[in-house]
């Protein structure tokens, strides 16, 4: 980071951690110093790794070769990088105006505008004891303030709102609800309608019934139009919604297991059987 911090962010939890358990007492410490040299801003100024090093050993107080001992087995648990000693989740613990030099000016002088806008105790001494107005009590009219302070200083937006997390940067379970999936629009999928009450058989559904199963009279495909009207015009529930009816009546036509009538079978009619029973089936009345 470019600007030192004089802190930086540790949590309660950091004594729970279990990356942190994994290392020995000493570690635990090392890693700790880390985070302070991190936060001090040694890590940032742009060193050459073995001068890096070496700057590091001299505020630990360790030789170099135990100190890239100390990283690789703080890399271990992924705690640093171990090249360059950087600490893996930093950004996800510290806040962005937690490196703001201007913010303890800025909040000093928003508690000063807070303190200032409180209004100023009564000082009604007459002896009206009737409800008075703040207004009443100064001038008799409502009074426009003039002082409206348009001083920008407000806390920067952070891009991500602050999480509270473990010590080294990962959620914890529950501290947070989990980003819920967009509901789905209701322009996203077809509502559907139901079937008209007074539905009758369109020819070119009929048409198509009588190609799709020759196995079927034209009194066949008749009563199953009627079936196929009682069926949903009497059901209930969303179910009885479609958002294409046509679509619905095929596969109701596809499903239909019923027998010929007696006689009714013999291939004897063949196709001129479809075109004289085409024509009979319909009452001359479509949607």
């Amino acid at each position: 980071m470019s600007k030192q911090l004089p802190w930086f962010r540790v949590y309660t939890r950091m004594v729970d951690d279990d990356k942190l358990k994994l290392l020995a007492f000493e570690d635990r410490w090392h890693f700790v110093a880390l985070l302070c040299l991190k936060g001090e801003g040694l890590l940032d100024k742009g060193d050459a790794p073995g001068l890096l090093m070496r700057k590091i050993a001299v505020k630990m107080g360790l030789d170099v070769r135990t100190l890239e001992e100390v990283a690789r087995r703080l890399a271990e648990v992924g705690l640093v990088d171990q090249t360059s000693l950087q600490p893996t989740k930093w950004d996800g613990l510290q806040m962005r105006s937690d490196n703001d030099p201007t913010a303890a000016d800025r909040k000093k002088r928003q508690r000063e505008r807070a303190k200032t806008a409180k209004p100023a105790p009564g000082n009604d001494v007459t002896d009206d004891h009737g409800q008075d107005t703040d207004a009443s009590r100064v001038t008799g009219t409502n009074v426009t303030r003039t002082d409206t302070d348009t001083d920008l200083d407000k806390e920067p937006q952070v891009d991500t709102p602050e999480v509270e997390q473990d010590s080294v940067g990962s959620p914890q379970p529950g501290d947070a609800p989990a980003a819920a999936a967009p509901a789905a629009s209701p322009t996203d999928k077809a509502k559907g309608t139901r079937l008209p009450k007074d539905w009758v058989l369109l020819k070119s559904w009929g048409d198509w019934a009588l190609k799709e199963r020759q196995d079927l009279t034209a009194e066949d495909v008749r009563r199953e139009a009627a079936c196929f009207r009682d069926h949903w015009v009497g059901k209930a529930g969303a179910d009885a919604r479609k958002a294409d009816w046509e679509a619905t009546w095929r596969n109701w036509i596809r499903r239909v297991d019923r027998r010929k009538a007696a006689g009714a079978g013999a291939s004897a009619q063949g196709a001129g059987k479809f075109a004289g029973a085409a024509a009979a089936i319909y009452d001359g009345v479509e949607l």
